[in-house]
């Protein structure tokens, strides 16, 4: 009987159409099993060009008395006492400012157009409030401000 049903010719087009859903049901399931690697590559430098011109300002005027590090880390940082999941703390910011004991003393950020995007005033929102409730020092630079080293260094002292 079924061998009568399945040569039917009027049920030609449900097994095809039936056969072709079924295949794509095994592609479907076969790549959403083995998803495509991503291309990584290594990007062209630690820091963009701004934050490089910063950073030599800030490292001239501190180097000696204090280690300046680029992209810090908050969770190399910053801890939180309940342990629970730190996925907050995993945010970077431009440079954190270290004693000779490499204790962490001052974070600096430097912000450009893009940190007017939502997503990220929510994130600056954030970080300021880890490092407020850590009392960890923040200092923002605005990069529409120019680059004044004087306002750099007057900064930068009443943190240090």
């Amino acid at each position: 009987m079924l061998n009568n049903l399945l040569s039917a010719p009027q049920y030609f087009p449900f097994i095809v159409i039936g056969a072709v859903i079924i295949i794509i049901l095994i592609i479907y399931f076969i790549a959403k099993r083995n998803p495509p690697l991503p291309n990584y590559f290594v990007k062209d430098a630690l820091m963009t060009n701004v934050e490089l011109q910063y950073f030599r300002i800030i490292n001239s005027y501190l180097g000696d008395r204090y280690i300046v590090l680029p992209q810090v880390n908050l969770a190399s940082v910053i801890d939180k006492e309940d342990q629970g999941f730190r996925t907050e703390l995993f945010r970077n910011v431009d440079f954190g400012v270290f004693d000779y004991n490499y204790r962490p003393l001052l974070l600096i950020e430097i912000n450009d157009n893009t940190h007017f995007r939502k997503d990220r005033v929510e994130r600056d929102k954030k970080v300021n409030a880890i490092c407020r409730r850590a009392k960890l020092p923040i200092v923002t630079f605005w990069t529409k401000d120019g680059i004044d080293p004087d306002k750099i260094v007057r900064t930068l002292n009443r943190y240090l």
